[in-house]
């Protein structure tokens, strides 16, 4: 028994061949394609729950923003009042305070030239 083949029926074995080669090629890389888009999925599920999270804490943290910003502006407040109240004291305070130091240093020029008086006699005016 021979075989005879025309170089027609080698080509199309040739092309049956490759065909299921690319048959068995594409089947495991339709399977791998299937479980990447599946991990592309959960992946997508689980970045909207982390976006979720994320949002929640965004929103608590503006708040809080708002609540810090409302303290400064009181505490900013209350420091140019005290400030102002400062310098009211030292203007109000500072005028008397000088007149007392310099009654109490008069005072003790005053004692001091009283109790310390050079004794002069009357005879040595210049003339001779």
């Amino acid at each position: 028994m021979t075989i005879t083949a025309d170089i027609s029926d080698i080509a199309i074995l040739i092309i049956a061949l490759a065909f299921l080669i690319f048959v068995l090629a594409v089947v495991p890389a339709l399977l791998q394609l299937k479980r990447t888009f599946q991990a592309l999925e959960e992946l997508t599920a689980e970045s909207r729950r982390t976006i979720e999270s994320i949002n929640v804490i965004v929103k608590k943290a503006g708040d809080q923003l708002g609540e810090v910003e409302e303290l400064v502006t009181k505490v900013k407040d209350v420091g140019l009042k005290v400030t102002g109240l400062a310098e009211v004291v030292v203007d109000n305070i500072r005028s008397p305070l000088i007149g007392i130091i310099s009654f109490f240093f008069g005072a003790e020029e005053g004692f001091k030239r009283f109790f310390r008086r050079e004794k002069k006699g009357g005879g040595d005016d210049g003339n001779q």
